[in-house]
Parts: structure tokens; C-alpha cells; sequence
């Protein structure tokens, strides 16, 4: 088949635009980065899995001690706090977006991630990039606050060369907001496709088999049976309402309550009650099974987590997968390698950008490196998931 002839959609909508706020939409409803976020959250092989992709993406932290305990903000941030977060966006996304601030001599004083999810591209009235990126928490007023537009704080990319020219612009270091560093693995300036857009649909079927699977529990309908009683019905009043001072009706409704009491667990194989009116014979009890719909969707449930692990490349046991009689030291060191290896291009990305943002820091470093994790064991006890550094 040719590959012109293929019908395709795009996973992220790239010819929409926003013009009376001055944006480029991210996806349709501008919406997308928090669309994923609200899939992940649903998802609990993804979150999993993620939260394992991201934790091998961090390692140790930086090589350098001293960096990674350097306090970059006056929110008392580490290196290594920034780092988290990058990491996190980044697999996330496919980006991640970093605030810095300056002093009055144009050089860098503070940086501050900035949730990717914040981020949106500035367009003019003939829909051409301005070079700025809008800030702004609640795109989607998904907070129930109005959104207005002059709540945008619109930031130039970072650019140290053209800091003092911007800050004469705007008036001086005081109303200088600063520069945003705006990453992406998909290309300069652009927005990005989830590195697992291709497995949401997975996702989402875990969450729909994970609701069918509480509602089966929560509210099918599990009586063991009926327990027909033959005698006389309750007596009522003239209205029909039956009389619930009635002693006829105060004995039965206690022999019932004493059924009742003897039952199970809440409200799961509980027996019914029910009068009848006819000459006292011995009670008849008629049993019928309840429907459940768990084993219909065992094999769905199995496949769409084999999908999603898959689309990680985490090894099962880092899933607590096929973690049974075999486990052993060797196993958890093996996949400890291969995550370290799968995860080396993002820590690579990441060191890159960390050698621009602090070039012209007041205090020199040259070594951003990222120790990954590293499996130790010791001899005579039981493995575990210390982690130290490299030597």
C-alpha cells in the first residue's frame, strides 16, 4: 500500500490558532498537555510506569554534589529539584521549560521550572511566531476561575546575550520578568507529541475495564437467594399501608432483622424476605446466581498492560510483574542496566540544556553529568534498592 494513499489523523492539532488571545492552540481545545495528564492519572500501569521511566531518567542526581545541592531560587530549590521536574515533564511531553531571572548586570540569578503544561506560543495577527511563549496555569479554566487575558505573562526565550537590551525595554531589572528556556524533543519552537500518545488508548480502556470491574463489586446485584416464608401477609390499614405498630407485624419484622443479622459482609450475599399470604407451611428457600463480568474482561485487562509496559520498555519486574520464586539479585541488577541504557538519550538531553542554563551562573560548574541508579547488594542479606553513587 502506498503510504500517500494511508488515512491519518494528527495526534496533536497543529493548525489551530487563537488569535484574539494571541496563542497558538495546543491541540483542538488547547487542551491536550492537560488531557494527558488527566489520562496518566487514570491510568495505573501508566502512572506506574512513568513514575519508573522518570525515576531512572533522574539517577543520583548530578555528578557534582555540590551542584546538585546548589539553592537556585528563593524558594530554596536544589539542582537536583529542577531536575526532577524537567525529567518528569519531559517524559510527560516530549519538553520542559525552565524561568530565568537576572539581575541588574543581565546575569542569571534564579531558575524556576515552569510546568510544561503552562506553555503556550505566542502568534500574531497573521498567525507568525513572535518569539515569546505565554505563561498561564488554567488555559482550560478547569479551575472555575475566569480566564483573562491580561493574567498571560508573555516571556521571551532564553537569549543571555539580549538581557540588558530587554531590560531597558521594559524599564529596568525591577519589571524584567526574565527569559524562558523552551525545550523540545520534536523540533525548535514547536509543540510536542506525548512520547506515549500512541498507547492513551490504552490507557483509557484500563480505566474503563478498572470502572466496570468497581461497578460489578459496588452495585451488582448479589443476594444468595429468596427465603419465602408461607403465612399470613403483614396487616395493613384501611389506607393499605401496612401498620408498622401492628404486634402481628412488630413479630415478623423482628424475625426478619434476625435473619438479617446472621447475613455476611455489607450487603454482598444477603437474603430476602418476603411474606406471603397462604396457610404456614415450612419456608422455601430459591437460590440463583449473580451475573459477574470480571472474567469478560481478564484477557482485555491483560493485553492493554502488556501494551503500555511494552511502549516503556521497563522489564516486568521493575512493574512487580513475574516477581515470584525467581527473583533473585542478578535479575533486579540485569534490569537496572537495561533501564539505565533506555533512559540514556533523555538524561543526555537534559544535561545539555543544564550546560546553557548555567554558563554564565555566578558560580562556575563544568560537570552536569547524571549518575544513574545502580542496584547494590550485599553480601550475606537480602538484595535491596540502596543507591550510591558511581565511584
Amino acid at each position: 500500500m502506498k503510504v500517500s494513499a494511508a488515512t491519518t489523523s494528527q495526534r496533536v492539532e497543529r493548525n489551530v490558532w487563537n488569535t484574539s488571545i494571541g496563542i497558538k492552540a495546543y491541540g483542538k481545545d488547547n487542551d491536550y498537555p492537560q488531557k494527558i495528564l488527566d489520562i496518566v492519572s487514570s491510568s495505573g500501569t501508566g502512572k506506574t510506569c512513568l513514575d519508573v521511566y522518570i525515576k531512572y531518567i533522574v539517577g543520583v542526581g548530578f555528578r557534582d554534589e555540590v551542584f546538585g545541592a546548589t539553592i537556585i531560587n528563593s524558594r530554596r530549590e536544589k539542582a537536583n529539584t529542577l531536575l526532577s521536574k524537567c525529567a518528569k515533564d519531559l517524559k510527560y511531553f516530549n519538553g520542559f521549560a525552565v524561568l530565568v531571572k537576572y539581575d541588574g548586570l543581565g546575569l542569571p540569578t534564579e531558575y524556576y521550572n515552569v510546568p510544561f503544561e503552562h506553555c503556550r506560543i505566542q502568534v500574531d495577527s497573521n498567525k507568525k511566531y513572535t518569539g515569546k511563549i505565554g505563561i498561564h496555569s488554567d488555559w482550560t479554566g478547569i479551575t472555575g476561575i475566569a480566564f483573562h487575558k491580561t493574567d498571560i505573562k508573555w516571556v521571551t526565550r532564553f537569549n543571555p546575550e539580549t538581557v540588558l537590551t530587554e531590560m531597558t525595554e521594559v524599564g529596568g531589572p525591577e519589571e524584567y520578568f526574565g527569559q524562558l528556556y523552551y525545550f523540545t524533543a520534536d523540533g525548535d519552537f514547536e509543540y510536542p507529541v506525548s512520547p506515549f500518545d500512541p498507547i492513551i488508548t490504552d490507557m483509557l480502556t484500563e480505566e474503563s475495564v478498572s470502572t466496570v470491574k468497581y461497578r460489578n463489586a459496588r452495585y451488582n446485584f448479589l443476594p444468595a437467594g429468596i427465603l419465602i416464608r408461607k403465612g399470613k401477609a403483614p396487616h395493613t390499614k384501611d389506607d393499605g399501608t401496612i401498620d408498622p405498630n401492628d404486634p402481628y407485624n412488630q413479630e415478623q419484622e423482628a424475625s426478619a432483622n434476625m435473619i438479617r443479622r446472621m447475613q455476611g459482609d455489607a450487603n454482598t450475599s444477603k437474603i430476602w424476605v418476603v411474606d406471603v399470604d397462604a396457610d404456614e407451611e415450612k419456608p422455601e428457600f430459591i437460590e440463583f446466581d449473580a451475573k459477574n463480568y470480571d472474567k469478560q474482561f481478564e484477557l482485555t485487562e491483560t493485553t492493554v498492560q502488556e501494551n503500555i509496559g511494552k511502549m516503556f520498555m521497563i522489564p516486568p519486574i521493575l512493574r512487580g510483574i513475574d516477581v515470584g520464586a525467581g527473583f533473585g539479585a542478578d535479575l533486579m541488577t540485569n534490569a537496572y542496566d537495561v533501564m539505565n541504557s533506555i533512559t540514556t538519550g533523555e538524561r543526555e538531553m537534559i544535561e545539555d540544556v543544564f550546560v546553557d542554563l548555567f554558563e554564565y551562573y555566578m558560580t562556575q560548574f563544568t560537570d552536569f553529568s547524571i549518575l544513574p541508579l545502580k542496584y547494590i547488594t550485599t553480601v550475606g542479606t537480602v538484595a535491596t534498592n540502596e543507591i550510591i553513587p558511581e565511584p
